[in-house]
């Protein structure tokens, strides 16, 4: 230690010369301390390490440091670069100076430094993501609605869990599900309810973020198995995790607002804007597979009755009340659409005509033995049904036109169930 103190003034002189030089042009008075401001004390705090001259003084200025580089979110890479700026500028001196003498023990001191850093870097980095999944976990718990943050939520306990590997320094094989599409989030992402949200950016984005997490992932597990881990790599890593982590929210939040945009206020049926783009992804999937899929029409008989009758307050009960038959009589995969005023669209992918007859004659059945009940008044409905099967030739392409004719075609198996006396399915 004596040796080191020697070089102490060159030491201090490399940090002033080669450390970043910031002035924080904030004058008034704050109760948080600026990013700059905490660059400048970082510095004092990296010089007081430095300047160490014992043991027990190194131990407390480390722990000092990082905890402080830590709390204001000073990378890691910043910190390791001040002490190899410094380090290298020192021995360069030497080597100019033809002081061979000591340049090992001055190299294995900065050396000591290092390890120290990253070790206690890694630890508290690592306490520091556990507290912020933690506390995104918190903060999903008390959202209202929580729609698709429900499946971030189990991307966080993911990502919980790989930390808690690392932490646990056990390297067995109990970490996370490392394959993309076997996760809990990734059978999410790649199961037939997301469809819709195919063609979508924020969804590619998503999908290209979580397959990159989890080869980052891997790579970390397949390194701390190595029991050649360096907590410097693994810092990086873990860091870059965290970001890719943080950019999948970001995402999932834009998702949340284009699935509120997109569903419809009164029933919280998805809207008819989004058929065509579900649509034509299952045309595609029909033509490549030659399977048949089959479009429902339904509309309420004589709505305009309800309405006139009992007010347009009570026909929106009476819609939302359908809406909830087809959402219990319906499959999950299935996909249900206020086409616009009493009229639904239903999509059933991968079935045939004469199962969607005995589903459409379910629903009518359902529907018309229920009733609505009010204050002093039970109201009973009906509605009428038509169906059409989907299936393409592998020469039809695949366009609005395409689209629109199979709307027209159901549309007008419904028009003949109304003529045919209502309250049925054609």
């Amino acid at each position: 230690m004596q040796t080191i103190q020697r070089y102490f003034p060159d030491i201090q002189e490399c940090i002033h010369d080669f450390g970043i030089n910031l002035e924080s042009m904030h004058t008034g008075s704050t109760d948080s301390r600026l990013y700059t401001q905490a660059l400048i004390e970082h510095k004092q705090l990296f010089l007081d390490l430095l300047l160490s001259s014992t043991e027990e003084e190194i131990e407390k200025n480390t722990l000092t440091l990082v905890q402080f580089t830590i709390e204001y979110e000073i990378s890691y890479l910043f910190l390791y670069s001040e002490l190899i700026t410094v380090a290298r500028k020192l021995l360069g001196t030497l080597i100019e100076q033809q002081d061979f003498e000591n340049i090992g023990e001055i190299n294995r001191y900065f050396e000591g430094h290092e390890d120290r850093i990253s070790v206690l870097y890694l630890q508290k980095f690592l306490m520091q993501l556990t507290l912020k999944g933690e506390l995104r976990l918190s903060h999903i718990a008390i959202m209202p609605d929580k729609k698709f943050m429900i499946h971030y939520e189990s991307h966080i306990r993911w990502i919980l869990n790989l930390i808690h590997y690392v932490q646990e320094n056990k390297f067995d094989d109990t970490y996370p599900q490392l394959n993309p599409n076997l996760c809990e989030f990734g059978q999410w992402m790649h199961s037939a309810t997301t469809t819709y949200l195919l063609s979508t950016s924020h969804f590619k984005v998503i999908d290209k973020l979580h397959i990159n997490l989890h080869d980052l992932a891997a790579n970390v597990i397949n390194y701390c198995k190595s029991k050649t881990a360096r907590p410097a790599t693994l810092i990086h890593l873990m860091q870059r995790i965290d970001y890719y982590s943080l950019e999948i929210g970001n995402e999932i939040a834009f998702l949340n607002e284009i699935e509120e945009s997109a569903k419809d206020p009164l029933t919280h049926l998805l809207t008819r804007r989004l058929f065509d783009k579900i649509m034509l992804n299952k045309l595609d999937i029909s033509k490549a597979t030659g399977r048949e899929f089959s479009l429902m029409m339904c509309d309420l008989d004589h709505f305009k009755q309800i309405n006139d009758t009992y007010g347009h307050a009570v026909g929106d009960i009476v819609l939302k009340h359908f809406s909830g038959i087809l959402e219990q009589t319906l499959r999950k995969s299935d996909y249900i659409f206020r086409f616009g005023g009493e009229e639904f669209m239903i999509l059933l992918p991968t079935t045939s005509k004469e199962e969607a007859l005995l589903l459409g004659q379910k629903i009518c059945d359902i529907t018309a033995e229920k009733e609505v009940l009010l204050d002093e008044v039970s109201i009973r409905y009906t509605v009428s049904i038509g169906v059409v099967s989907v299936l393409l030739g592998s020469s039809v392409p695949i366009q609005q036109d395409t689209i629109d004719q199979f709307v027209m075609q159901v549309d007008e198996k419904l028009y003949l169930a109304k003529e045919r006396g209502r309250n049925r399915v054609e």
